[in-house]
């Protein structure tokens, strides 16, 4: 028992560092639009992104650790009444709630059709781009019964091969037809490379496939080396296919970079101090609604006031900016989870 509760708590820990990592990713991206392309600033600030990849694949790992464990209990009324109406009611809410923002904050002001937008936001995914990842929770709920019915029965070698199949075709093939800019003819029923992290996840956390540490670190570090390398090549010589494929997660890269930070973080040996882990468990309280909400002051900043942190210092004001970010958006969710009703959404 209490071996598991630290395996909770190693998950509860690498959500809540994934979250940060989002912000910096998001902070230093939305940043660089102030940068000269080709400048050491833009190369600075889209490196900073992209070896920041790895944080929404291991979101998705920690949510297949976690829901493909067969120690828990998850029926078609739970999936439903509690998992996917949650994403729904966050969706509607954020959705319509952006939308003020932007009226508020544009020409037009807020209208009578400003809540019809927003709404309209939520069916259609044309609301503000971060939204992206509830569609995707949502597609894997709605599919979680079948996943943990094949989770159940996986074997060491059962994973190795599903894992195989799913780099294969869904990582190593997609980047092959992106560079040559040549298709092939072969491909898989569902061709989406979340339900590889999905699957990494539980495999990592019941202990299938590999621990040892000296591989995990080698994927860690080449992958987060080859990021940093080919993001340097990629802005010297300005190739639009490498740009779509390093913000790709289905990049091969990035998909080794996120397998070695999760399984590092599994196979630890020592435990994170206790101080540290209560913080980290207390960001992650607050890591789905800190998600949503930290755009909002991004945009706010950067594309409302249009502050140019390259005109008070650079690298470490924009670093700065992403801690302040993410300690307004935490405050705010933390605030708002007091309210009634809304804890169970955020």
């Amino acid at each position: 028992m209490e071996t598991k509760r630290r395996e909770i708590h190693f998950l509860s820990e690498l959500r809540a560092v994934s979250c940060i990592a989002i912000v910096l990713l998001h902070t230093f991206y939305a940043a660089s639009a102030y940068a000269a392309p080709g400048s050491t600033a833009h190369l600075a600030a889209i490196s900073v992104r992209n070896l920041m990849m790895w944080a929404v694949p291991c979101f998705v790992m920690v949510s297949g650790a976690l829901l493909l464990d067969q120690a828990r209990v998850i029926t078609y009324r739970k999936i439903f009444q509690k998992y996917i109406l949650r994403i729904l009611l966050a969706l509607v809410l954020f959705s319509v709630g952006f939308q003020v923002f932007d009226d508020i904050t544009g020409d037009s002001g807020l209208h009578l059709t400003t809540l019809l937008h927003g709404l309209q936001n939520a069916v259609t995914g044309q609301g503000w781009k971060h939204m992206w990842y509830l569609y995707l929770i949502i597609a894997l709920y709605l599919l979680l019964p079948f996943y943990r019915k094949i989770a159940a029965g996986l074997t060491k070698k059962d994973s190795y091969y599903l894992l195989g199949v799913y780099f294969v075709f869904l990582s190593l093939i997609p980047m092959l037809q992106t560079l040559t800019q040549k298709s092939t003819a072969f491909y898989l029923c569902v061709y989406s490379i979340y339900p590889f992290y999905f699957f990494l996840g539980d495999a990592f956390f019941q202990k299938r496939i590999f621990q040892k540490r000296w591989i995990l670190a080698l994927l860690a570090v080449g992958g987060t080396a080859a990021m940093l390398l080919l993001t340097m090549l990629c802005e010297k010589k300005q190739t639009a296919s490498l740009s779509e494929l390093l913000t790709s997660y289905a990049f091969p890269p990035i998909a080794l970079q996120s397998a070695g930070i999760f399984g590092l973080m599994a196979v630890k040996a020592d435990r994170t101090p206790k101080w540290l882990s209560w913080i980290l468990r207390q960001i992650d309280q607050c890591s789905f609604g800190v998600y949503l909400l930290h755009m909002l002051f991004l945009k706010l900043v950067l594309v409302v006031w249009k502050w140019n942190p390259y005109s008070y210092g650079g690298f470490p004001v924009i670093l700065a900016l992403a801690i302040a970010v993410f300690l307004c958006s935490f405050g705010c969710i933390w605030l708002l989870k007091r309210i009634p009703g809304l804890k169970k959404i955020l």
